[in-house]
């Protein structure tokens, strides 16, 4: 009964994630399968516990990943230790989720709890959850890009894509909520169908795995993304690569006559990369080496082949994220980019339009290498980038059209680990992928087919990660295709307790040879795992209340308002960006009291700025609480002339964390203009300009107030 919550609970982990996402929440769609993720967690890891209990034994395996993963771990850690946001290190960047402390521990836990439980068979199965999960949210996508969004249906009964900001069809995103993030999910799985499609025995399997493979490469097309499209090449060279020396040299001789033209063009070309001194006549044949598994219907190459093909047909039909041609100019791909998402939290103009992407990752690149040389050791602090770049970022981006964007993401895996976590969690974090790499090489002289699709998934994943970011999806896969690597190889070993842990043994004796031990053990365990879930659930209910709040807010509603964000904060005690908004909810539901009752608006104004300057305490180094601190100051002005004096120290504050951002000072030279010092308005105003001079906003103003001063 434990081993099948444990196997259902990871398959229903590859099957919902991805699927997972409501519009009850601040950010739709990874804070969503974040929390997805930490709900399995928990349940997987306590039904464990209690297997051991059950076992009265240690059911822990070690792979060879365990000491480059206890590496990066500490070095989160210390990351997190020397944070300049320790709450933003340990939780994660709040619409993100996915990257703080927490949910690397989660994954980390999922690892060895999937290589401690899981068998081969398992291993197949946690993939075809994951295909067919894939092929939902493929159907999906491709009806979007047809102009019938699922996501409409369920949020407003209508079939179309009217309920997006953005242009679905001509970018789809499906449950993923990015078009990136949907690439780099299906370029990852385009491998284990490939895997499934050349082992297929039966006919049946052969036509169903061909036509996953083409939905899902359909479906990543019309998402037009340049960095996954490059990783899938990449991955796909890899694949290809191997898959073809493997299976030409080393076939049976007496096969050679399965071959054709094409297939001995494509074995002398890889004969002649990898270096191979065989002769083709020797080494060409059957469904040995990679084909191990069983005769399939068609011979490998050939299969291979057919799928290259209707890809490329795919590709002269509807274009792709790297060429202009296409044959149906009906269902064109777009110019790119062309889509905005609808808060500025859940993503970055990086993302969705404007300027050249590739330009402005330049500057942005530029801006987390300077963090790294100011932060070399252990970085900013685990996922406190958008504070960070804030500090460090080049004048130059005032001039592209996402001047004004939060950037919470370097837009490079690399970079961002560089930047955040220094040398020490860049370094470990590069020893999990190169141990990796060389451990899966060696496996592939086995010739496992399994193994190369997951190689082939990594590579994609690895080339990817230079252009864009992981998220909730991609992290699990990330760690746990490791661990399905390990189990298909059967290269875990049980975990034998030294001497030195020889406490534990006593503990874990007299718990097992006591039966009311064992049973309050049990007891405890239930308990625990009953109250975590219950606690996740909480952050998910308040985060929904927060959503609301933050909604009632911008439709000019305090009132409840501020009774939402109360009970979100009551619920989520320790998230300071719940205080911050309730402190600016606070100030205006003061200030529409001010002539209607004065007590009232006068308490909350002391708890707005309670609220507000609590949360400044806990983060005095994040800019975006700065910038809310002064809306918040700022309203508490309009009724006491005190908080003016208070909004501009604020705003000081917040300049010198971002001394290029032009609209700090914008916004100071604004506040100066209410308090009727215009020679120091004008000062300001052109510090904006010389830091944006096309700053059109600061333009103006810096001539009516030049006007007004004389």
């Amino acid at each position: 009964m434990l081993d099948k919550i444990i196997s259902y609970s990871f398959y229903l982990l590859f099957f919902l994630v991805p699927l997972f996402w409501t519009s009850f929440n601040y950010e739709l769609f990874e804070y969503n399968k974040m929390i997805l993720v930490y709900g399995f967690t928990v349940i997987i890891v306590g039904t464990w516990i209690l297997k051991m209990i059950n076992d009265q034994r240690l059911t822990i395996k070690r792979t060879p990943l365990d000491i480059p993963l206890l590496l990066f771990l500490a070095a989160n850690i210390l990351s997190t230790i020397f944070s300049i946001d320790p709450h933003t290190s340990i939780w994660g960047y709040y619409s993100r989720s996915n990257g703080g402390l927490l949910s690397l521990i989660s994954y980390l836990f999922l690892y060895w709890a999937f290589v401690s439980n899981m068998g081969i068979p398992q291993v197949k199965k946690v993939l075809k959850f994951g295909l067919a999960s894939g092929l939902i949210i493929s159907l999906w996508a491709i009806s979007e890009h047809f102009g019938a969004s699922p996501s409409c249906l369920i949020l407003r009964g209508e079939f179309n894509d009217a309920c997006w900001i953005q242009d679905v069809q001509a970018r789809v995103f499906a449950s993923l909520g990015q078009p990136n993030w949907l690439a780099a999910y299906l370029s990852m799985l385009i491998f284990p169908a490939f895997y499934f499609f050349l082992t297929a025995t039966k006919k049946s399997l052969y036509i169903l795995h061909f036509t996953l493979l083409i939905i899902f490469y359909l479906a990543f097309t019309f998402t037009y993304s340049r960095g996954p499209t490059l990783g899938l090449i990449g991955g796909m060279i890899v694949f290809l690569l191997f898959y073809f020396k493997k299976t030409l040299m080393m076939a049976k001789p007496d096969a050679a006559k399965k071959y054709g033209a094409v297939e001995r063009t494509l074995y002398l070309m890889v004969q002649k990369l990898s270096g191979a001194k065989q002769t083709l006549s020797e080494r060409t044949g059957g469904a040995s080496g990679f084909l191990r598994t069983g005769e399939p219907i068609i011979a490998g190459p050939q299969a291979v082949l057919l799928i290259l093909v209707s890809f490329l047909i795919i590709n002269l039909l509807f274009g792709s994220a790297l060429t202009g041609f296409r044959l149906v100019s009906k269902f064109a791909a777009p110019a790119r980019p062309e889509i905005s998402l609808p808060t500025a939290s859940s993503g970055t103009q990086l993302e969705n339009g404007g300027t050249e992407s590739g330009q402005i990752r330049f500057i942005v690149w530029r801006g987390a290498l300077d963090i790294f040389l100011n932060y070399p050791i252990f970085g900013s602090g685990l996922e406190t980038f958008a504070y960070s770049y804030y500090r460090y970022r080049p004048i130059e981006h005032n001039l592209t059209s996402e001047w004004d964007f939060l950037y919470n993401k370097a837009h490079n895996e690399y970079l961002n680990y560089l930047a955040t976590t220094g040398i020490v969690g860049f370094g470990a974090y590069s020893i999990i992928i190169i141990t990796f790499i060389t451990i899966i090489l060696k496996k592939l002289k086995t010739g496992n087919l399994l193994i190369l699709s997951l190689l082939a998934s990594y590579i994609s994943y690895l080339i990817y990660n230079f252009f864009l970011f992981s998220v909730v999806i991609i992290a699990v896969f990330f760690y746990l295709f490791p661990a399905l690597t390990f189990v298909a190889t059967e290269s875990t070993k049980p975990l034998k307790i030294s001497s030195t842990f020889h406490f534990l043994s006593s503990i874990f004796r007299t718990i097992y040879h006591r039966p009311l031990y064992t049973k309050i053990t049990k007891g405890i365990v239930v308990i625990l795992t009953v109250y975590f879930l219950y606690s996740i659930f909480q952050l998910w209910y308040a985060d929904t209340l927060f959503a609301e709040g933050q909604r009632a807010s911008e439709a000019g509603n305090p009132g409840r308002a501020y009774n939402l964000l109360s009970t979100a904060s009551e619920l989520n005690k320790s998230e300071p960006f719940y205080k911050s908004e309730l402190g600016f909810a606070t100030a205006q539901a003061a200030a529409s009291l001010q002539y209607m009752d004065a007590t009232l608006s006068a308490e909350l104004k002391n708890e707005a700025i309670f609220q507000t300057e609590e949360v400044l305490r806990s983060s005095p180094k994040n800019v975006s609480f700065l910038r809310a601190a002064v809306r918040t100051y700022f309203e508490l002005s309009s009724f006491d002339q005190t908080y003016a004096d208070k909004t501009l120290q604020t705003l000081d504050s917040a300049i010198k964390l971002a001394p290029t951002d032009p609209k700090l000072y914008y916004n100071k030279a604004l506040v100066l203009d209410t308090m009727g010092r215009k020679e120091e308005e004008v000062s300001t105003l052109q510090e904006a300009i010389k830091l944006k001079p096309n700053y059109l906003e600061a333009l103006t103003q810096l001539k009516e107030a030049t006007a007004s001063a004389k």
